[in-house]
């Protein structure tokens, strides 16, 4: 459950926040500035940042405190998400197919588009939908794991946190040809980032022109799987989507699903891969807690919903005011931007006790690594799955992950990513 809500103190967005600069990507690529994000939590809760533009009104709110971004997440009748993920915003009507695919991805939809699609999907999501799936998650889990031994020197992040969940999602759920897999992988990393981005950045030019020329690559990629799954449906979740029927007897549009297509890509793997990584560093940061796990592995569904809180995969969701409304005592402004920061949220105080240790048997655990409200991700059940499985075999099979040199994180205000991680895999059963 969300925490109390805060008392009232309003402040100018002339009073900009010096905490630290939100668009340093050298400074997350050290890690998420927690100690930056409880300042603003404590002092700032709702804190006014300006955009490179350097205009005075061309900025964004900050929202540090887990009650407040859980007031947004619940209202989205005021707050939509139409306007885009990022702090970049989305594309308008005259854009061309490919940013028209960005633009209308499931995440960035508000009601009634995003009720009518959510509907849809929810049962290929549902408990009883993926228990039939246990199976195969778990034969994917332990391929990826007798690989990693295998190896023995491997990088954790290629071979083992983005190969096991990206090839339960793009094989076994999209069933998505085998040759194709890695040029997917990468797309999804290189989508995930590039939005956010900011236009004052080194990798600005190259990272926008790339994605670019790849978004209508992935575009022409997406609109032939979508019409093989009209002509020639199969059993996997684009098919099930494709032949679906909506309650006036039509069915989805080729872009709706071409839309649906990209979600999928860049957001049904990408939390699952952070979690195992940053996971499994976190095991390796805090010696005790591994040893605590692998004396009880019936701790692993709660050692799970740490790592997800630990990480924060997502650090910030946007969302823009469609009127004027205030949170935390700020007047938020119709048209303003607005970040739900969910790397400061879950170290909120008021909600985790001691937020800053790392404890494997939390409970409970209301972190907001997977949204809130209407946007609650709709693959957490499938991610939680995921990550128990590959636990539940790392601890049965005795491994461990020996570090062998220096942990490399993404450059990105938007994800919080480890992207190499070099490591000597040992294993007892071996």
């Amino acid at each position: 459950m969300c925490g109390a809500a805060a008392s009232s103190s309003r402040t100018s967005r002339d009073q900009v926040t010096t905490a630290f600069d939100f668009f340093d990507l050298d400074v997350f690529a050290q890690g998420t500035p927690h100690a930056a994000l409880a300042r603003l939590r404590a002092e700032e809760p709702v804190s006014w940042h300006r955009l490179v533009s350097g205009k005075r009104d061309d900025g964004f709110w900050l929202v540090a405190r887990h009650a407040d971004i859980c007031a947004i997440a619940k209202t989205p009748d005021i707050f939509y998400s139409h306007g885009g993920s990022v702090l970049v915003d989305a594309p308008g009507s005259t854009a061309p197919p490919h940013l028209k695919m960005v633009r209308d991805g499931f995440c960035h939809l508000d009601a009634p588009e995003h009720t009518v699609l959510r509907k849809l999907s929810a049962p290929l999501f549902a408990s009883r939908g993926l228990k039939a799936m246990e199976g195969t998650i778990r034969d994917r889990a332990r391929e990826a794991i007798d690989a990693a031994i295998a190896a023995g020197d491997i990088d954790l992040v290629a071979d083992l946190a983005v190969r096991y969940p990206s090839t339960v999602v793009y094989r076994d759920l999209l069933d998505l040809p085998v040759e194709k897999l890695e040029r997917v992988v990468r797309w999804a990393d290189l989508f995930i980032r590039a939005p956010a981005v900011p236009p004052t950045d080194r990798e600005f030019s190259a990272m926008i022109r790339q994605a670019d020329t790849e978004l209508k690559a992935m575009h022409a990629f997406a609109l032939d799987i979508v019409r093989q799954r009209r002509e020639a449906p199969k059993r996997d979740v684009l098919s099930v989507l494709a032949q679906a029927k909506l309650a006036d007897g039509s069915a989805l549009s080729e872009d709706q699903l071409i839309s649906y297509f990209w979600s999928f890509v860049t957001g049904a793997y990408d939390t699952t891969a952070s979690t195992i990584a940053g996971g499994i560093a976190a095991l390796s940061e805090f010696p005790e807690q591994h040893a605590r796990l692998a004396a009880d592995p019936a701790l692993v569904p709660s050692a799970v919903e740490e790592m997800l809180r630990w990480v924060t995969p997502v650090i910030y969701f946007r969302r823009t005011a469609r009127e004027d409304h205030e949170i935390g005592g700020q007047l938020i402004r119709k048209g303003q931007r607005v970040a739900m920061c969910y790397a400061a949220a879950n170290r909120d105080p008021a909600v985790f006790t001691d937020p800053d240790t790392f404890d494997i048997a939390r409970t409970p655990n209301d972190h907001l690594s997977f949204g809130y409200g209407t946007h609650f991700c709709l693959g957490a059940h499938l991610a939680r799955i995921e990550l128990r499985i590959l636990f539940e075999e790392i601890l049965a099979r005795g491994i461990w992950f020996a570090p062998r040199g220096p942990v490399t994180r993404a450059r990105s205000n938007f994800i919080n990513r480890i992207v190499a991680m070099p490591v000597r895999v040992t294993s007892a059963s071996k």
